[in-house]
């Protein structure tokens, strides 16, 4: 009985594992760098992750970038875009561009860590 009940257990915890989204929405379409940058410059975003982790991200329009997490993390650097990746140079945290893509007012971005898409929302 014990191993019967088990083997019901796995797929309800597969299921609540949500996999991260690692590809773009289907209709979102690359911006071009100054596009990019318009949107971004002199902006602050919140991201939810997949992991349920929260960002606050400020984007000053003289390049320079915060970035405080729901777990703690603050961090303080400068971006850029690079064709159709935002950059970020950071303090502590690693550097990286990152993919984007954009719907209408949204902002996605392919994160270089791990893949995960993320939708960067107006705050």
């Amino acid at each position: 009985m014990r191993s019967f009940l088990t083997l019901l257990m796995i797929p309800l915890y597969a299921l609540a594992q949500s996999p991260i989204p690692t590809e773009f929405p289907a209709d979102a379409v690359p911006a071009s760098a100054d596009d990019l940058r318009g949107r971004i410059s002199g902006k602050t975003y919140k991201v939810k992750l997949a992991d349920g982790n929260t960002w606050r991200l400020e984007y000053k329009a003289n390049g320079f970038a915060f970035i405080n997490t729901s777990r703690g993390f603050h961090d303080t650097g400068k971006w850029r875009v690079e064709d159709t990746k935002l950059c970020s140079d950071w303090q502590k945290a690693p550097g990286d561009c990152s993919e984007t893509r954009v719907k209408g007012e949204a902002i996605y971005v392919k994160r270089s860590s791990n893949g995960e898409v993320i939708v960067l929302s107006l705050d």
